[in-house]
């Protein structure tokens, strides 16, 4: 089987699905690897099986050097049976739900930030794609939401990651997507 890591490298990303279909398309491998540009493997071999379409990874996150947490997210896919979707925080979606993901032994590590000022227009960035995704979506925002959620993302990340400066940079990501859902400014 042939195996091909496809990288998201490109600047201003306005819709990561159709970015992530695009190099799909594009490729001439059965099997499609996604990393972006601050994410590399912890060990590049790869077994595949023909029982599965589609691989779960873990990912270690990073945060100006400091651990933060693990999630997991598929990444590794087949050719032809299935779509990312949502143009931020995609997903991938098989053509096929009886079909199974497998889960891969190695991870992914990922370098969300080198510096504050990065992060920040990161967030920027990030917050007015949500907030168009969340109204694609159908969502609504609300004052409750503007105040209250950027407080359960604070607590949440804070719970996971231990990490003070993180878990503002995340509740601010939260206040900027319900703020410009609200005043529909993306």
């Amino acid at each position: 089987m042939i195996m091909k890591i496809l990288t998201l490298n490109k600047p201003n990303i306005t819709d990561f699905a159709k970015e992530r279909n695009n190099l799909l398309d594009k490729s001439k491998s059965d099997w499609n690897l996604f990393l972006d540009s601050d994410e590399k493997l912890s060990n590049p071999v790869f077994k595949i099986s023909d029982k599965c379409d589609y691989y779960f990874f873990y990912r270690k996150n990073y945060f100006l050097r400091n651990y933060v947490g693990t999630d997991r997210l598929v990444r590794l896919v087949k050719k032809g049976t299935g779509e990312w979707k949502r143009i931020v925080h995609e997903k991938w979606v098989p053509k096929k739900i009886s079909r199974v993901g497998g889960m891969y032994k190695s991870y992914i590590i990922h370098n969300t930030a080198d510096n504050l000022s990065n992060y920040l227009s990161k967030i920027n960035n990030y917050s007015t794609l949500h907030a168009k995704a969340n109204f694609i979506e159908g969502k609504r925002s609300s004052l409750l939401k503007i105040v209250l959620f950027p407080i359960g993302k604070f607590i949440l990340t804070f719970i996971i990651s231990r990490n003070v400066v993180f878990s503002i940079m995340q509740s601010l990501h939260s206040f900027l997507s319900w703020t410009k859902l609200y005043l529909h400014s993306f």
